[in-house]
């Protein structure tokens, strides 16, 4: 009985080990990371990427703008969360804050919040 219990306690230990203690399942972290009080601030005149990961995640992501017009994110780069977003500078009247949003196929969302910058 004491060799069981010493065993279940190895295996418990182990799989303690391997456990990732920053593991966040179902949390998309995007980069850059703005919030609406306080936006990523991105250049007008010139690309940036957008990449998200979500730990324990493998499949397809989708991101759209879906508060303003100086920002298009473009097809992905990758299936695993990377895309090139492209100011509209010549179509945008002024800068501002807009957002942009990040799902996975579970039903999972993150936004982003980029400020437009000169």
């Amino acid at each position: 009985m004491q060799a069981h219990f010493a065993l279940v306690l190895g295996v418990a230990a182990v799989l303690a080990a391997c456990t990732h203690s920053d593991y966040m399942p179902n949390v998309i972290q995007l980069s850059p990371s703005g919030s609406s009080s306080n936006p990523a601030p991105e250049s007008i005149s010139k690309s940036f990427t957008l990449t998200a990961v979500e730990d324990g995640y493998t499949g397809v992501f989708t991101a759209d703008t879906v508060v303003g017009t100086c920002w298009v994110v473009q097809a992905p780069i990758t299936t695993g969360g990377a895309w090139t977003v492209v100011p509209q500078g010549t179509t945008c009247p002024h800068l501002d804050t807009e957002k942009i949003l990040v799902k996975d196929q579970k039903g999972n969302a993150a936004a982003t919040y980029i400020r437009s910058t000169q």
